[in-house]
């Protein structure tokens, strides 16, 4: 079997990591400088994703990021007879329209927190004013996990209706903004695959979106996490599953917009119960990283089931225990990271740690330097280890946090020992 994974960062590098694994052919576009077999296609460039499949007679293609797919790579590759895994654009406007998404969810009674669509500043003062602070300040469109910003104070709203309409460093993905209730609790990353009708639960993670320690400073990506915290229990899990999983897939099934792929919510845990806060198309990242090491089953297989209507939920097997993880960032990140730094450290990487590239490039020197804001994602199943390799690693600048993992109970690694080689067992 010959796959063609879509996109360029450290979740892609896990994919490709789990399947080679299985003796599976990958190749990535445009992959990075920790993927052997590349191929410098970019994501937007569907013609020339779907011509890189023909040439190379791809039997699966599994897409990365959300940008491809809402631009509909799976569509277009459908109507050229090839197989590729993710939802299509009208499914995976649950990623690329925050405003059609809320709506959605209001129409489906799924508990999500109250919004209104504005598109003006003066429009978003109106509402703040009715809201009052703290509220969430939401860019409409993609905006590469930037786009939201939590105002707690008056000095974080002034500079969130700055960047948005003012700036406006969110481009066209602000043409519309939501302007939300602000929610408390736990969050949770609950992935899952499905065939738009059945579907088969991940380990659930913990994301940490804030750059600092504390959660502090600005939104980004995702700094790091790690899977299966305390509180995500089998009682919570299937209350998610009742009254999100399960009504959202009726829901876009009886729309016409089918969901296949991956399906990530992230939910607030209230005291009212589970929240909606967003839906994701596709693996999340860093929570891939954290959960490929987990999966005992073969991803190939996983894919492409769901996209022959072969899908077998019961019979995905995962390892026990949990996964941490810690992104290395750029400095400058998330705002203007600066480019370009030698990285170095990685042979002092202990074996029971994965190193999953992310903004890596090999310079014209052949030097591994820093390429994008979010570098490196370092994983492992005990959170010392991680952090370790996290301090061993070196390029001028390098941000991280020092607190992923710390708020619970200590991180166990899986119950299956004999797992820990597969971190350098060929993949």
């Amino acid at each position: 079997m010959k796959i063609l994974v879509v996109g360029s960062g450290g979740r892609e590098h896990a994919l490709a990591w789990h399947l080679l694994g299985e003796g599976v052919q990958v190749l990535v576009a445009p992959g990075n400088a920790g993927i052997s077999e590349t191929a410098e296609v970019p994501v937007t460039d569907v013609d020339g994703l779907v011509g890189l499949a023909q040439r190379e007679r791809v039997d699966l293609t599994i897409v990365g990021p959300e940008t491809p797919l809402a631009l509909g790579l799976v569509d277009v590759f459908a109507v050229q007879g090839l197989a590729a895994f993710g939802p299509t654009r009208g499914a995976a406007r649950l990623e690329w329209s925050k405003a059609w998404t809320k709506d959605f969810l209001r129409r489906r009674g799924i508990p999500t927190g109250a919004a209104e669509v504005v598109e003006s500043e003066s429009g978003a003062r109106d509402v703040v004013e009715r809201l009052g602070l703290p509220v969430v300040l939401k860019a409409d469109g993609l905006a590469a996990g930037k786009g939201v910003f939590v105002a707690l104070t008056e000095g974080a709203l002034e500079d969130a209706l700055d960047q948005l309409f003012r700036r406006k460093t969110m481009g066209g993905a602000a043409e519309q903004v939501l302007v939300e209730e602000f929610l408390e609790g736990p969050e949770l990353s609950v992935l899952a695959f499905t065939d738009g009708e059945r579907f088969a639960l991940m380990p659930p993670a913990r994301d940490y979106k804030r750059l600092r320690d504390g959660d502090l400073g600005p939104n980004t990506g995702g700094m790091g996490g790690y899977a299966r915290p305390g509180y995500a229990t089998r009682e919570v899990l299937d209350d998610i599953e009742a009254r999100v999983l399960e009504p959202t897939l009726a829901g876009m099934a009886a729309e016409g917009q089918a969901y296949r792929g991956v399906l990530y919510t992230q939910v607030m845990l209230t005291r009212d119960g589970p929240r909606v806060i967003e839906f994701n198309c596709r693996f999340g990242d860093p929570e891939c990283q954290l959960i490929m090491p987990l999966l005992q089953s073969r991803l190939s297989d996983v894919c492409a089931g769901v996209v022959s209507g072969q899908f077998r939920p019961d019979e995905i097997r995962w390892h026990v225990g949990r996964t941490c993880g810690v992104v290395l960032a750029a400095p400058g990140y998330p705002e203007a990271p600066r480019l370009g730094g030698a990285i170095a450290g990685l042979a002092d990487v202990s074996e029971d740690v994965l190193v999953f590239h992310a903004g890596t490039r090999r310079d014209h020197d052949g030097r591994l330097v820093t390429s994008g804001g979010r570098v490196l994602s370092v994983v492992g199943f005990e959170r010392d280890a991680v952090y370790a390799a996290a301090k061993a690693i070196r390029f001028d600048g390098k941000q991280f946090r020092g607190d992923i993992g710390t708020e619970l109970e200590p991180l166990s690694p899986p119950r299956e020992r004999a797992h820990t080689s597969l971190l350098r067992g060929g993949r």
